[in-house]
């Protein structure tokens, strides 16, 4: 009698469902998501940078002041050399998280900089601080963002402080209407400065809100996921373990079958007997395709195997439906060489081979033939048959699509998920001419 699966069975078949969702965790998942909006966000720098770069030349142009034309020239070459920099190197949108940080932090100080060098609190620039920090709310991990916006909030004061003081000769400029200190009194200066500090801290705090509210759909979506994994499980170690437990009394009812076949082999008894062991082994047969399906998958063995050895072994494990179909088998290939678990392989071929053998009509050939591939090798079963439907095309590997009457819908899910436990992959084509083309490819052996 088969043991019922137990409880550690049903674990481990869970973690092998989660296993091979191959599922990315959530700080992968908060990685990628952040970066690719970040890259989105950091190229829109290209638009802003013309005008940037021609109010810093206009300036140049017309202030004379010499710290001023030295930092804003030193700020322009460096600017423009780092977007230069990260444009060659990050020319897709998913950015690694040192990046992102680095491009903060030169964002945020470059951005002070330049609100420093024209003129202050009473910059144009100055607002530019606003969507930096948001910016830096959402993308930045703790305690990055704190520590940015500190940054901005020490600026924003340095600079009240500096014009205050008097500490910088000609800091607001002449050509935004300013002179010396513009006509601002000391009080503006500081209220500003307090008003422009709580800006910052509000837009970050919200950007904080906004970070937080993201990473809890995150959670929630994995939640979801992981909960529809261990269902997935639980519903097939129940499935399989019932499919189990009928294996014992389809054999029992198969032997009584054969027994009684001896006693009555003429007549219409006989007829319904036949009939009787086919069906019970057609139950046997959907059983084991689908305790295959359930089982979490076995470790590949891999080494190398002769393809074209193999692929004759399994025309000949076929010559007798062959034969009863009336169609026959021809292997073709030279010598091919496979990094493959040869049982889990043939088992794949037998599939590919039935299933091309039940597709071809009467007098047709059902041709094998295994070649070398770019960067591999490939299997190819060639049939004469229908072909695959179009309406199931997209769907073919799917558990449970099938276009034969009793088919399980598993040999082809089954099939596929070995080739992939390989590193391969398996498709249906079209064949020229009509008919259907089964191509396995696989890893070859390193010398290879």
């Amino acid at each position: 009698m088969n043991e019922p699966m137990t409880e550690p069975d049903r674990g481990k078949l869970a973690d092998s469902a989660r296993a091979e969702t191959g599922s990315p965790g959530f700080d992968e998942i908060e990685r990628e998501e952040l970066s690719r909006l970040f890259g989105r966000v950091a190229w829109a720098r290209v638009a802003v940078l013309p005008a940037l770069v021609g109010l810093v030349m206009w300036l140049l142009a017309t202030d004379e002041t010499p710290w001023r034309r030295w930092l804003l020239g030193t700020l322009l070459v460096l600017a423009s050399a780092f977007f230069l920099v990260e444009a060659g190197r990050h020319r897709g949108s998913d950015l690694h998280r040192g990046t992102v940080r680095i491009n903060l932090t030169f964002a945020v100080l470059a951005q002070a900089a330049a609100t420093f060098a024209t003129g202050g609190l009473g910059s144009p620039l100055l607002f530019a601080m606003f969507p930096i920090a948001m910016v830096v709310a959402i993308t930045a991990r703790p305690p990055a963002p704190f520590f940015l916006v500190a940054c901005q909030v020490v600026a924003l004061w340095a600079m009240a402080l500096a014009e205050a003081e008097g500490l910088v000769p000609n800091l607001n400029l002449v050509a935004f209407g300013g002179g010396s200190r513009a006509g601002w009194s000391d009080t503006h200066l500081f209220v500003n400065a307090a008003f422009a500090s709580g800006g910052l801290l509000v837009v970050a705090g919200l950007g904080r809100i906004i970070r937080g509210a993201f990473d809890a759909m995150i959670r929630r979506a994995l939640r979801a996921r992981q909960e529809s994994v261990r269902a997935h499980a639980e519903l097939s170690a129940l499935a399989g373990e019932i499919a189990h437990e009928l294996k014992n009394p389809l054999a029992s009812v198969k032997g009584l079958a054969s027994l009684l076949a001896q006693d009555v082999a003429t007549g219409k008894s006989g007829e319904r007997l036949a009939v009787l062991r086919r069906e019970v082994e057609r139950m046997q047969g959907i059983l084991e395709e689908f305790l295959n399906f359930s089982r979490p998958p076995v470790p590949v063995a891999a080494e190398s195997v002769d393809l074209d050895a193999l692929c004759r072994e399994v025309a000949s494990l076929h010559e007798g439906m062959a034969h009863e179909r009336g169609v026959s088998i021809k292997v073709r290939g030279a010598d091919t060489t496979a990094l493959c678990d040869p049982r889990k392989i043939e088992q794949v071929m037998l599939n590919l081979v039935q299933n091309a053998l039940e597709a071809s009509p009467t007098g047709a050939t059902v041709e094998i033939e295994a070649s070398h591939d770019s960067g591999g090798v490939q299997v190819r079963v060639l049939d004469r048959g229908s072909g695959v439907a179009p309406e199931l095309a997209a769907r073919v590997f799917d558990p449970g699509v099938t276009s034969k009457a009793q088919g399980s819908g598993l040999g082809l899910t089954i099939a596929r998920a070995l080739s992939r436990q390989h590193g391969g992959d398996l498709d249906l084509v079209s064949r020229e001419g009509g008919g259907c083309v089964a191509v396995l490819r696989l890893p070859a052996p390193p010398s290879q």
